[in-house]
């Protein structure tokens, strides 16, 4: 059609309104598009989105033109990420000439895995979601990471002569903040909470690893958000944290559900996670694991200090998913890196390689001097 004919049609979403009704959102819901996301590790990743996109309507317009809303992401580019959600948001405010923009994307999005033994790589799908806004020239921006793990009941494992009843959980995350957040350590945040990350391929050897160190690390629905909290906080840039954790139980015919959030303006949300800066988080004794790990105690700590995986990492020298393993119980960290970590976070150092099962040799030598009197001590 040539524009001579399309201007002589009839245009009547412009004509104007008369019944002083201005509307919140109107636009477009469930529109597939493929895109691509920023991949921490690959750079790139490609997916399909499921888009609403909607503007806020003035009381004196009749109607918007939709169809811009696709003409718009036509010629979008294909990326869809913090860089380029702003000049997207601003060219549908133009081209449909609205203050109020929004678009949810949400998408699944794979992430490359190796299981914990034999090491055989395979994609784990997680669930992800953009929320973006643009108020006039005000940018909103939330990140939603939904993953699988598994979780085990403490209570189960204190009462039962063997075994624990277990299950897959489902964990949400929401941040805002000032700057990018990668799927990724939202992801690493979440896994390191709970009794045992998922995986997509498993092999003998694995499936024991992680039905042990989901017995070793058990977790009740409410420790799961509190923890996974703890770790989204601490990773750099965030303000605001929401997490929702569902357990699809095995044994009753309903879920277990908690919901926490976190922001950084409001002590209120602070002082009710019980962790204030400078603070140990407290936990009813009754809910403590029988014997804490070195990864669940090391995790506490990072979250004390406001540290991510990666903040750690660099300090160190190790990579962020080294110290992912390590807080999952999978790998361990040398001497020397002990000795730093104890620097970092104020600890004696003889504590934190007691806390990770290494003896130094000055104490090593102290003992063997006098066995009878150490084993005297500690039996004592």
């Amino acid at each position: 059609m040539n524009h001579c004919v399309r201007d002589a049609l009839p245009d009547h979403a412009a004509d104007e309104d008369v019944r002083g009704l201005a509307i919140d959102q109107v636009g477009i819901r469930d529109l597939r598009w493929p895109v691509r996301v920023l991949d921490r590790d690959q750079q790139v990743q490609g997916t399909v989105v499921t888009l609403d996109v909607s503007v806020g309507l003035p009381a004196d317009r009749r109607g918007t033109h939709m169809s811009r809303i696709v003409e718009v992401l036509e010629h979008s580019g294909g990326e869809l990420s913090l860089r380029t959600l702003p000049d997207l948001l601003a060219q549908l405010q133009r081209r449909l000439d609205a203050d109020d923009v929004h678009l949810l994307a949400r998408f699944p999005y794979f992430v490359r895995k190796e299981a914990p033994v034999s090491g055989v790589p395979s994609l784990l799908d997680v669930d992800a979601t953009f929320d973006a806004s643009l108020h006039g020239e005000t940018l909103e921006f939330a990140l939603t990471v939904d993953v699988p793990v598994t979780s085990l009941c403490p209570c189960s494992k204190a009462i039962s002569a063997y075994g624990a009843h277990n299950q897959r959980s489902r964990v949400a995350v929401t941040v805002r903040g000032r700057q990018m957040v990668w799927i990724e350590d939202v992801v690493d945040a979440i896994e390191g909470a709970a009794s045992a990350p998922v995986y997509a391929l498993l092999k003998r050897e694995d499936e024991k690893h992680v039905t042990e160190q989901a017995y070793d690390n058990p977790r009740f629905v409410e420790d799961l958000v509190r923890e996974t909290l703890l770790a989204a906080r601490a990773l750099p840039g965030v303000e605001h944290v929401t997490v929702v954790a569902d357990n699809l139980e095995s044994i009753h015919n309903h879920n277990a559900w908690a919901r926490l959030s976190w922001s950084k303006d409001s002590s209120d949300d602070a002082d009710a996670i019980g962790a204030k800066p400078g603070a140990r988080p407290t936990v009813p004794a009754e809910v403590q694991p029988e014997t804490p790990t070195f990864g669940g105690w090391l995790r506490t700590q990072r979250g004390v200090h406001g540290l991510s995986q990666q903040d750690l990492a660099d300090r160190l020298g190790v990579t962020g998913s080294w110290i992912s393993r390590v807080e999952r119980g999978e790998k361990s960290l040398s001497a020397d890196s002990l000795a730093r970590l104890a620097a970092i976070l104020g600890c004696d150092p003889v504590h934190v390689q007691l806390r990770a099962g290494l003896v130094p040799e000055g104490l090593l030598e102290r003992i063997a001097a006098d066995p009878d009197a150490f084993l005297a001590w500690a039996r004592g």
